[in-house]
């Protein structure tokens, strides 16, 4: 490619033009706002569309990612000028339009980024696809349930992206007629609480849900959640305390809560709130548990879309495993999370860390995965189910399937820096290639190419170093 060559624009249905920059033969554009700023007068509020302007925007760095307390290290990451999405995609003619792939990361609902370079979509790109990847609020600003504010307003974020890419993604050769919205975790969960409401009817065509976190809080649990995290920031429970907190001490308040199941216990959350926020069943927003409203809706009219679902073998070893965690889980501990979660007595048949971590991971992430399938076969134009079982060598070998560890698998970003931290530097790459293809495969036609979950054997396919297996 000629190294003088123009960088790639395009004009918007409303006509405002964007600037982006090449990866190769890709066209990449960053940091596209879809809604405006939610400060000042907009903060705590449901998502407002960006307006039309004059000109040519820059569209070549990421946007800051929701306000967030990172990983490692301290201080905060982020700012409230986060509702951006990022795109990539091949050279395309004006009258082609080819399917479009949109990305919602996980994290909590408290953390995480599009940006992340695990998440790059020129792979994906490279497929013949757009490939689209969402940022929404999270924490406080995202879920926190407020009594004078729109509820969920994460979930509005995300079905107002879809809005956008209904209405601009055929300037970047994007079919809006085929369209497949792909999440992990929360990003999962967040699928499928909005998948329930009448508002995402018409935004896509294929939905695929990899762990979906579909527990929520009840407004009671919300309340409890709000009222903690208020405390530690030093504010009243209040939209307007709340909002001349300053980021940092509300953003470092959810991260201590996350942190310390002891702290989130002595302000009175469950065992079964692993994380301090999520979406609210409010009546409103989310009426019911969203694999019950999933129901509700599939039984009123014909579910739309084809799906696939899955999860990972050993996902709470992500949670458990570093710094020697599963060692320090005690019975009561286990104990406590049975009762929390309305579980029968479990018989005693390993550590109580190895016993909880296996409990926690089926009942977060496996029974959401395997109803949705089920209800799926039911309703569903076809549905596919994946276990991915590949032991992560990480953590001396013991972070085995974790939760995440697909994803460098699914991206085909091994290379990446946070593809090592979860596979290794010597992960199968033919294990990528082939789940790579599948991602894409459905995509483009709703065939990741294994055999649909249906019938009296509905198959599940599972994803370790070998080729593809039984049922």
């Amino acid at each position: 490619m000629s190294a003088d060559r123009c960088a790639p624009e395009v004009t918007l249905p409303h006509g405002g033009r964007l600037r982006g920059t090449w990866d190769g033969d890709l066209r990449v554009f960053k940091g596209i706002r879809y809604a405006r700023e939610p400060a000042g007068a907009l903060r705590f509020e449901a998502p407002v569309a960006e307006p039309p302007w004059q000109g040519v925007r820059d569209a070549t760095g990421f946007g800051p990612p929701s306000p967030q307390w990172p990983r490692a290290g301290s201080g905060m990451l982020g700012a409230l000028d986060c509702l951006r999405l990022n795109i990539w995609a091949p050279q395309a003619s004006v009258t082609e339009r080819l399917p479009v792939m949109v990305w919602i990361h996980g994290g909590g609902f408290f953390r995480g980024s599009a940006s992340d370079p695990l998440y790059d979509g020129a792979s994906f790109a490279r497929q013949g696809l757009v490939f689209v990847s969402v940022q929404y609020r999270l924490g406080v600003d995202g879920f926190a349930h407020l009594p004078d504010a729109p509820a969920n307003r994460g979930l509005l974020d995300q079905l107002a992206a879809l809005r956008w890419v209904q209405d601009c993604i055929a300037a970047w050769g994007g079919d809006p007629g085929q369209v497949t919205v792909f999440g992990q975790s929360a990003g999962a969960g967040a699928m499928a609480c909005w998948m329930g409401m009448p508002a995402s009817q018409g935004l896509l065509q294929r939905a695929i849900l990899q762990s979906p976190s579909v527990a929520c809080q009840t407004p009671e649990e919300a309340h409890t959640a709000l009222r903690a995290i208020a405390s530690l920031a030093g504010a009243a429970p209040q939209r307007q305390a709340l909002a001349e907190v300053p980021l940092q001490r509300l953003v470092h308040a959810v991260h201590q809560l996350a942190a310390s199941p002891a702290l989130r216990r002595a302000h009175g959350m469950g065992s079964r709130q692993f994380f301090p926020l999520r979406p609210v069943i409010d009546g409103q927003c989310l009426r019911t548990d969203p694999v019950q409203a999933l129901a509700q809706a599939w039984q009123a009219r014909p579910c739309p879309w084809q799906l696939m679902v899955g999860h990972n073998a050993e996902e709470m070893r992500l949670y458990h495993v570093p710094g020697n965690g599963l060692q320090r889980l005690t019975q009561a501990d286990l104990q406590d999370f049975i009762q929390d979660a309305g579980l029968p007595p479990a018989t005693v048949t390993d550590s109580p860390g190895e016993q909880l971590c296996a409990l926690q991971s089926d009942y977060y992430y496996g029974q959401p995965s395997r109803r949705i399938a089920q209800l799926a076969s039911q309703h569903a134009r076809s549905v596919h189910h994946y276990v991915f079982q590949w032991p992560s060598p990480q953590w001396a070998g013991m972070l085995g399937a974790a939760h995440g560890v697909e994803l460098p698998f699914v991206f085909n970003s091994l290379a990446s820096a946070t593809g090592r931290e979860l596979a290794g530097a010597h992960a199968p790459q033919p294990l990528a290639v082939r789940m790579h293809a599948a991602w894409a495969g459905f995509a483009r036609t709703g065939n990741p190419g294994w055999p649909a979950h249906a019938g009296p054997e509905p198959w599940t396919e599972r994803f370790d170093s070998a080729g593809p297996a039984s049922p």
